[in-house]
């Protein structure tokens, strides 16, 4: 998983400082997109919206929550709510393994979230070319979700937009326990 984060922030570095110096670089890459596992399937999302990505922590359930939501981790000293992905987006439950399972930090409407997904696997720049946005599909995950199909390397990758997966009821019920959990350890502290 190191090597992923080290590929990251390559990717990071060399993106940025290279679409300033050849213009033709940001007509030709679509967006640099962090793909993972989930359900034998790989998946992307924006690299843009992924803060970082850590190992599999002990995540504290919180009672009477949607299933997805798993609880709360600690982060330096940061209260962030944890959501499976694979629930949330109505894949078959498997139990975690902990070398591979991962957990993504991204920043959704203001509040900062980690998807719990099977494993991270590569950073990826899809040109245009390469993405299908007009899609027709019936699939068990909500279509809205799905920004286009991605083929890379003999694989389709779903691009997903992580700001729909969660509807704003999903981030009320996170964000009341977020800062309520942050309340609490304010006055023990």
């Amino acid at each position: 998983m190191s090597n992923v984060l080290d590929q990251q922030a390559s990717c990071l570095s060399q993106y940025a400082g290279g679409a300033s110096s050849d213009h033709n670089a940001s007509t030709r890459l679509a967006q640099k997109n962090l793909v993972f596992s989930l359900a034998d399937e790989q998946y992307g999302i924006p690299l843009s919206s992924v803060k970082e990505v850590i190992g599999l922590v002990k995540v504290t359930p919180i009672p009477h929550v949607p299933p997805y939501f798993k609880g709360l981790i600690n982060l330096r000293g940061r209260i962030i709510s944890v959501i499976d992905l694979r629930s949330k987006l109505g894949l078959e439950e498997k139990a975690y393994e902990p070398k591979k399972t991962s957990i993504i930090i991204s920043d959704v409407n203001a509040l900062t979230i980690g998807s719990i997904v099977d494993d991270v696997n590569e950073v990826v720049g899809f040109d245009e070319a390469q993405i299908e946005r007009d899609l027709d599909i019936s699939h068990s995950i909500g279509r809205d979700y799905i920004t286009g199909v991605a083929k890379a390397k003999g694989n389709l990758v779903l691009l997903l937009d992580i700001h729909k997966v969660l509807d704003p009821d999903d981030l009320e019920i996170i964000g009341h326990h977020v800062s309520f959990s942050s309340q609490q350890n304010n006055n023990e502290g």
